[in-house]
């Protein structure tokens, strides 16, 4: 949302979590994140919710109970919305933004749409937080039911991306969604082994890059990947394919985070530095792990594409 309103607005544009949230009633705060949104000088409060949780006459009573509690122009972010939502926002005045999409704020005199897009369809290839969120519930020993918020908490990850992710999977058959008082359970619509059958031909790799980086403890605190992964139940060869370097796997915003830190190591000029080969996920690696290895699925799909048979048949064995 932030990228997107510098990208429109070519002005100073400032996004932080709002955090006066839990000042609320439970009834106001519900499956919704809260933003502090800076305008050139101009502060506002921005409500992230669904649009298929969205009541016009009940929303606009619950946002005078927000007004009194931040003092401040109130804006809802949707995901999507239809051409009719549109319509009936505008005509009750009510300031909305749909990233990439819908931007109306009156009362700073801004009224921006690009274009509406198509309700998704399914791709090849699953997003890498709908394949987040798969691996939650494929790994989930309660087998039940998560509100959106939950697996918000428990990923680490915004609600919109939840949001996003699950639509994804309902597509797809993979997951669905029921009403449960005012929030939205999700569960799989199958058995694990069957939800993953299913999802095979979707599921991506998760290593967006791969690099050498100067040998590091916290580096090699990280979970091992690659060949270097041992998982029970089977059986690596050494010398079927002979292990050159340590593996580890960190996710994307943990690298960007730490990347200046990093010494980056070039195997084929040095030498004499000892050096780790580091895989930057998509997905946080760790959050699936067995001990200190990463997930047998994800293991398996980032060693995809190799030429080397022995290894493929270890990967089948995953």
């Amino acid at each position: 949302m932030e990228s997107y309103l510098k990208n429109i607005l070519g002005l100073h544009v400032e996004i932080r979590t709002w955090k006066d949230r839990n000042t609320l009633p439970d009834e106001l705060r519900g499956e919704r994140e809260f933003y502090l949104l800076e305008i050139c000088g101009v502060t506002c409060l921005v409500i992230a919710m669904e649009a298929s949780e969205f009541q016009m006459s009940v929303f606009l009573k619950e946002k005078e109970r927000i007004y009194q509690h931040c003092k401040l122009p109130i804006v809802i972010c949707f995901d999507r919305i239809t051409s009719y939502q549109r319509k009936c926002l505008i005509e009750s005045g009510q300031a909305f933004i749909v990233p990439d999409n819908q931007l109306f704020m009156p009362f700073l005199g801004i009224a921006l749409q690009e274009h509406f897009k198509a309700l998704p369809v399914a791709g090849k290839q699953l997003t890498a937080m709908a394949q987040y969120i798969l691996l939650f519930f494929i790994y989930d020993k309660t087998g039940g039911y998560h509100s959106k918020l939950e697996i918000s908490k428990q990923l680490d990850i915004s609600l919109m991306n939840v949001t996003r992710g699950v639509q994804e999977l309902e597509e797809l058959g993979l997951l669905i969604t029921k009403k449960k008082g005012r929030s939205s359970m999700v569960t799989m619509s199958m058995e694990q082994e069957a939800i993953l059958d299913k999802a095979k031909s979707f599921l991506r790799n998760p290593v967006q890059k791969r690099l050498y980086v100067k040998t590091e403890d916290w580096i090699l605190a990280l979970p091992k990947s690659g060949r270097e992964a041992k998982l029970v139940n089977v059986e690596w060869k050494e010398e079927e394919f002979p292990l050159t370097n340590k593996i580890r796997a960190i996710e994307k915003r943990a690298y960007l985070d730490t990347a200046d830190s990093m010494k980056v190591v070039d195997p084929a000029w040095d030498t004499k530095e000892p050096y780790i080969e580091l895989e930057v996920w998509r997905y946080d690696p760790a959050r699936f792990t067995d001990k200190t290895i990463v997930d047998s699925i994800s293991l398996s799909l980032s060693l995809m594409g190799e030429n080397d048979d022995a290894l493929e048949l270890n990967i089948n064995k995953l």
